[in-house]
C-alpha cells in the first residue's frame, strides 16, 4: 500500500493555510494497492477530543484514467470546523481484511507530505482562524483572540530567528552552505506559511529586521534549540519548577546522545517511561559521571538521552511531588474476600460458601502475618452486579452485604443504647451516598430487580426522600438498608484494624465507572452523559487493540467531567475520601481514564469510539489540597501515553508492571520493569501464571517456568511485588478469576484451606526474598 497528502499543496488541501472561521475546507489523500479499503479523517481539537469523518471515494475524471495501471484511489471529505483554534489531523485506512493504517506527517513537522505508519503518527495542522469580519473588530473578544493569534504566529518566528541567529553566530557561510541548516529554516518559514493569514506573516516576518534574538528567546513559554545538524528541540516552561522537552534526531544513519540540562528534581521520559539517566561534569577531565540519588546542586546535572535514528524523545522536567503517600516496600497477595476459604463445617464439593469478613479474613490474615507479608489487595468492596462482578456495581460507595458474616450480623443489638449511637452518627456522617443508596434499593426491591430505574414510574424516577418517607413499606425497607451499611461499616473496618494491627496494609480497588443502574446515576444524573430519559448517549470501553480485535464495549455511562469540574469535583472528592476510609492503599483502575477516555456512542460497536479528554492533573491536585498525600496506586496497564505518564509523574503515584506484558514478549530472558511500578506476576483480569507459561512456553514445563517467572517478580527492582493467590499455589487457568469481554462464569474461584497451607513456605520465600531486596 501506498498512501500521499500534501497539506501545502492545493491539490489535496483546499484552500491551502489557514481557515476563516465557519468556512470548510476539503482534503484529499491517495491510495495505492488497496482494493475495497475504507478511509476516514481522524480529527483532535484540544479540550474536545477526538472524532472521525468518512472519506468518500472521488470518481475519475475520464475512463481511461480509471483504467490506467498504477493509479491511485482518490478520496476526499470536507470539515467545517466550529471554533477558532487548532484542528490536528491524519487518515486512518482501512484495508479490506481489517488491518489498520494511518497516514500523518512526518517526524518533526506538522505539514508537507506525510508518512505511513502502523500505529498513531503526528498529525498535520490546520489553523483556524477569526472570520474576516470579525478581525475588524475593536475592543471585543472576536478582535483580542485575533490579537493573540498573531502573537502565536509571533513566537514561532522566534524559531526562525533562532536558526538564523546561530547560523550567523556560528559562521555565516558554512551554516548557510548546510543542507540542514536550509532545511530548517526552510521548514519553519513553510510551517508559518500554512498557518498565518498573509497579513500576519508579512507582520511576523518583518520583526526578524531588528530583533534582538538572545533576549526574546529568553522570554515566554518556548523557546528552540539545536544539538546539531541532525538534533534539534523545544524547551516549554509550564511553571519555575516544571518544563517539558521534545528533542528529535532528523538523521536517518546517525544515533546521538544528548546532553539537557537539569534544573529541577527529577525526569520522567513520557514516550517510552524509563528511568533518564542522571550525569553530572566531572570537575577533573570533565567526563559525564553517572550521579547517584544525592544528586549535585544545578547546573552540573544533566539528563542523558539516547536517540536512534529518527528517534525522539519527550521528557517532562519537575521537582519531586509530594502528592503521592510513600508506600513501604514488601511483598503482597492478591486475593479477594470471596476467594478465601470457607469457615465453619467441611464444604461440599459441589458448592463451596464463599469467604466472609469473619474467621475466613481473620485466618487469611494470620497467614500473610505468618509468611511475613506486607500487603493484602482486595478487588472491590462495593456490591457486585447480576454476573458478581464488583467493577459494574450499583453504588461507587455502598459495601457488598453479601461479604458480611452471618454470626458477626446475628450479634448485632440496635436496641443497645451505645451501639444505636454509633448507627445514628453513621447515618448522619454518610448521608450523602448512604440515603440515596437505602432509598434506590428499597424501591428497586419494591420494582423488581429486572427493572432499572430508568423505566420505573415518574414518582421514582429521582432521589426524593420525601417519596420514600411518605410510604411506610419503603421507609422500613430503607432503614434495613441503612442497618446492613452499618453492619459491614463495623465489619469491615474490624477486620482492616486486625490486619494493621498484623503488620498488613488492605490495598483496595475503586473502579473507575460504576452501572447506568445504579444508585450513583440514579441520584446524580447531572454527572454523566445520558439522554432525556436517563439512559448513557455514550458509554465506556475500549478501542480495538491486539486482545480484542473488535474493541470492547462496557456499557458503563460517560462522566460529564465539565460537571464535576463547576462542581469542585465534590461528588468525586467524597469517594475518595470514602476510599481512603476502607483501605490503607486505593489502587485506581483503568487509571487513563484521568488523561484521556474512550467513549462510544450507546449502541455502536467500538470502533466508533472515540478519545476525550480526561480531569488531569487538576483533579489530583484538589484532592491532594483537600486530603495531603494521596495513598494511590495507578492501574496504568493498556494503552498508555506520554500525557498519561506524565500524568502519573506529576502525580509521583506508583503505577503498575505485569511480567506478563514484558517487553519483548519473553520474561525468561530477563525481567526488568520499568521504574516507580509495582511488578505483578498478574491481576484478576491476566490468565494464572501456569496458563501463560502453558501458552507462551508450549514445549517448557509450565509449572517450571511459572516458578521462575515468580522469582523474576520478586527479585527485581521494583518497591513492591504482588502475588495472585493462584500463581503463589500453582494452578492453570481453570483457576482463573475474571477473562475480559465475558460476562458469565467469572469471579467464582475459590482456595481450600489445604491449599493455603501447602502454600506457605513458598508465600515465605516470596516475603523473604523481597525483603532482601528491600
Amino acid at each position: 500500500m501506498k498512501v500521499f497528502h500534501d497539506s501545502r499543496n492545493v491539490a489535496y488541501r483546499m484552500p491551502y493555510g489557514v481557515l476563516p472561521l465557519g468556512d470548510t475546507v476539503t482534503l484529499f489523500v491517495d491510495v495505492w494497492d488497496a482494493p475495497g479499503a475504507t478511509v476516514a479523517v481522524r480529527t483532535w481539537v484540544d479540550g474536545q477530543g477526538e472524532a472521525f469523518v468518512d472519506m468518500e471515494e472521488v470518481a475519475p475524471d475520464s475512463h481511461e484514467e480509471a483504467e490506467r495501471e498504477g493509479a491511485p484511489v482518490r478520496y476526499k471529505a470536507s470539515l467545517t470546523p466550529g471554533e477558532q483554534g487548532i484542528v490536528w489531523y491524519h487518515f486512518v485506512i482501512t484495508e479490506a481484511n481489517g488491518a489498520m493504517r494511518r497516514y500523518g506527517a512526518r517526524e518533526g513537522r506538522s505539514g508537507g507530505p506525510g508518512q505511513l505508519l502502523d500505529w498513531e503518527p503526528p498529525s498535520f495542522r490546520l489553523t483556524v482562524v477569526p472570520a474576516i469580519s470579525q478581525t475588524v473588530a475593536t475592543q471585543d473578544a472576536p478582535a483580542k483572540a485575533f490579537c493573540d493569534y498573531v502573537v502565536q504566529c509571533e513566537d514561532t518566528v522566534w524559531e526562525l530567528d533562532r536558526v538564523l541567529n546561530r547560523s550567523i553566530v556560528g559562521a555565516v557561510i558554512e551554516a548557510l552552505a548546510s543542507p540542514n541548516a536550509r532545511e530548517e529554516v526552510s521548514e519553519i518559514v513553510e510551517t508559518l506559511r500554512e498557518n498565518c493569514a498573509e497579513e500576519t506573516l508579512a507582520r511576523a516576518m518583518s520583526l526578524l529586521a531588528d530583533r534582538d534574538v538572545t533576549h526574546l528567546v529568553s522570554q515566554g513559554a518556548l523557546s528552540w534549540f539545536s544539538a546539531n545538524d541532525d538534533v534539534a528541540g523545544f524547551w516549554h516552561r509550564e511553571s519555575a519548577s516544571s518544563r517539558a522537552c521534545i528533542v528529535a534526531n532528523a538523521s536517518r544513519q546517525n544515533a546521538y546522545d544528548v546532553v539537557l540540562p537539569v534544573r529541577e528534581q527529577a525526569v520522567c521520559d513520557a514516550i517510552g517511561g524509563y528511568k533518564v539517566r542522571i550525569v553530572a561534569l566531572d570537575e577533573v577531565d570533565g567526563s559525564l559521571v553517572e550521579v547517584s540519588d544525592a544528586l549535585p546542586e544545578p547546573p552540573t546535572r544533566y539528563a542523558l538521552v539516547h536517540l536512534d535514528p529518527l528517534g525522539i524523545a519527550v521528557l517532562y522536567f519537575h521537582d519531586e511531588t509530594r502528592m503521592a503517600k510513600p508506600l513501604a516496600p514488601g511483598a503482597g497477595v492478591l486475593a479477594h474476600i470471596t476467594s478465601l476459604p470457607a469457615s465453619g463445617p467441611k464444604r461440599s464439593k459441589k458448592k463451596a460458601s464463599p469467604g466472609t469478613l469473619g474467621p475466613s479474613a481473620y485466618g487469611f490474615v494470620d497467614w500473610l502475618a505468618q509468611a511475613g507479608m506486607t500487603y493484602w489487595q482486595v478487588l472491590p468492596a462495593n456490591p457486585t452486579d447480576e454476573h458478581g462482578s464488583p467493577y459494574a456495581g450499583i453504588s461507587a460507595f455502598a459495601g457488598n452485604v453479601r461479604l458480611l458474616d452471618a454470626a458477626a450480623s446475628r450479634g448485632v443489638d440496635f436496641d443497645d443504647p451505645e451501639t444505636r449511637a454509633a448507627y445514628d452518627d453513621f447515618c448522619q456522617q454518610e448521608s450523602h451516598w448512604l440515603e440515596p443508596y437505602a432509598c434506590f434499593m428499597a424501591i428497586r426491591e419494591k420494582m423488581g430487580e429486572g427493572v432499572v430505574w430508568q423505566d420505573w414510574p415518574d414518582p421514582y424516577r429521582s432521589f426524593d426522600p420525601a417519596v420514600v418517607e411518605a410510604d411506610k413499606a419503603l421507609r422500613a425497607s430503607a432503614e434495613q438498608y441503612r442497618r446492613q451499611q452499618f453492619d459491614f461499616e463495623r465489619q469491615w473496618h474490624d477486620v482492616r484494624a486486625y490486619a494493621n494491627a498484623h503488620g498488613i496494609q488492605v490495598i483496595g480497588d475503586m473502579p473507575l465507572y460504576v452501572s447506568a443502574d445504579s444508585a450513583d446515576v440514579w441520584a446524580h444524573p447531572e454527572l454523566f452523559q445520558l439522554d432525556e430519559a436517563g439512559n448513557p448517549s455514550l458509554v465506556a470501553g475500549c478501542p480495538p487493540d491486539a486482545f480484542a480485535e473488535e474493541g470492547q464495549v462496557w456499557g458503563n455511562p460517560i462522566y460529564d467531567w465539565d460537571a464535576a469540574k463547576r462542581d469542585d469535583y465534590e461528588w468525586w472528592m467524597r469517594r475518595l475520601e470514602r476510599a481512603f476510609d476502607l483501605y490503607d492503599v486505593v489502587r485506581l483502575d483503568h487509571f487513563i481514564g484521568f488523561a484521556r477516555y474512550f467513549s462510544i456512542p450507546a449502541g455502536k460497536k467500538a470502533a466508533a469510539g472515540f478519545y476525550r479528554p480526561g480531569p488531569g492533573f487538576a483533579f489530583f491536585k484538589k484532592a491532594f489540597d483537600r486530603f495531603g498525600p494521596l495513598p494511590i496506586i495507578a492501574e496504568d496497564l493498556g494503552s498508555i501515553t506520554p500525557g498519561v505518564r506524565s500524568l502519573i509523574a506529576a502525580c509521583g503515584f506508583l503505577g503498575m508492571d505485569i511480567i506478563q506484558f514484558a517487553e519483548g514478549g519473553d520474561p525468561l530472558s530477563g525481567y526488568g520493569p520499568r521504574p516507580d511500578k509495582i511488578a505483578y506476576t498478574g491481576t484478576h483480569d491476566n490468565q494464572t501464571l501456569v496458563g501463560y507459561a502453558k501458552s507462551r512456553y508450549p514445549d517448557e514445563d509450565a509449572h517450571a517456568v511459572a516458578e521462575a517467572l515468580v522469582h523474576e517478580v520478586v527479585s527485581c527492582d521494583a518497591p513492591i511485588a504482588i502475588i495472585p493467590l493462584q500463581d503463589l499455589f500453582g494452578l492453570d487457568d481453570s483457576a482463573r478469576m475474571n477473562v475480559p469481554g465475558v460476562a458469565e462464569g467469572n469471579w467464582t474461584w475459590q482456595a481450600t484451606s489445604k491449599e493455603l497451607q501447602s502454600a506457605l513456605d513458598a508465600a515465605s520465600e516470596v516475603a523473604a526474598c523481597r525483603s532482601k531486596e528491600s
